[in-house]
């Protein structure tokens, strides 16, 4: 590789204004008690994703941030009147945990918008979710519509990637996108690979390697670097490449040095395993520009 290889494509990110949407999770006294989630109680807006050379932000995918999740297409609007220095697609919040009347006039409120896709967090208290048979007529809606599902959770459960294994058999023209490489730590490695060793096997789940901070929950750290070229690795030799994505997790990221730090290292390991200019690209940029439906003109 070489240093031409600079257009970036960073298809998991936020941005917000909290006197404008709710972020209840963001406010001082709700959870998560991170020790320093003060840091994120800021203003945070497209401007701020600005990359210098040798590296150029070409896309960006804004991932719900909670702005408002009774009314999910307030964020999309309020997203569409943001001053973008790049093409960029949004992941809208969709409630699965909701009747199935509720859920689809949630989601029609989206369809104006032209999301990209849905995401409901599958962890913690919202771990049953993944499970409910209702998720079955959603996942079938959403295909219907051409729109992808984020699903967010512990991947090294078997019943967890079973059940996305399920949603793929069941709709295999829908788009499922594993968040934060699955949430993988060193302790739920190898079920981890388990999960990726069965789920590589269908065409369209692809996954995006971002999250690294939120291991250390919410305390300023250093990058792993050991970490990740493992991680990294066992995802390559477990899905192609045109299925795995680079991510920033934005603004989160900043707790481990600035966004441009974290494209840089991204590279380096990259060099470093010895991926081709090929690899990196698609790494950096294509997978997400063809997830996502991404191109260099605004979107």
């Amino acid at each position: 590789m070489n240093e031409q290889c600079i257009d970036i494509v960073d298809p998991h990110l936020h941005v917000w204004q909290l006197n404008t949407g709710k972020y209840y999770w963001l406010r001082p006294h709700n959870p998560p008690h991170w020790p320093e989630k003060s840091m994120l109680q800021q203003v945070f807006l497209p401007a701020d994703l600005a990359l210098q050379p040798p590296f150029r932000l070409l896309g960006a995918v804004h991932i719900e941030a909670g702005f408002d999740n009774q009314q999910p297409e307030q964020e999309l609007a309020w997203l569409s009147k943001q001053d973008w220095p790049c093409a960029y697609r949004s992941v809208a919040f969709l409630d699965c945990s909701a009747p199935l009347h509720q859920a689809e006039h949630k989601l029609q409120a989206l369809l104006p918008y032209r999301p990209a896709g849905v995401r409901h967090i599958f962890e913690g208290e919202d771990e049953w979710v993944l499970q409910r048979p209702e998720l079955d007529t959603i996942a079938g809606w959403l295909e219907q519509h051409q729109l992808l599902l984020e699903v967010q959770c512990d991947l090294s459960k078997p019943a967890n990637w079973q059940r996305i294994a399920e949603l793929a058999q069941q709709q295999p023209k829908l788009q499922l996108v594993l968040n934060h490489a699955g949430l993988v730590t060193p302790e739920r490695f190898s079920g981890w690979q388990q999960a990726l060793r069965q789920l590589g096997q269908y065409p369209t789940i692809a996954m995006k390697l971002s999250g690294w901070e939120m291991q250390q929950a919410g305390v300023a750290s250093s990058f792993d670097s050991r970490w990740f070229q493992r991680v990294l690795s066992a995802a390559l030799e477990l899905l192609p490449t045109d299925r795995l994505m680079l991510a920033s997790n934005f603004p989160l990221c900043l707790w481990q040095g600035s966004y441009q730090q974290l494209w840089q290292r991204y590279f380096d390991h990259c060099l470093a395993l010895g991926l081709s200019a090929e690899d990196w690209q698609q790494l950096s940029q294509h997978s997400a520009s063809r997830c996502y439906g991404l191109s260099g003109a605004a979107i």
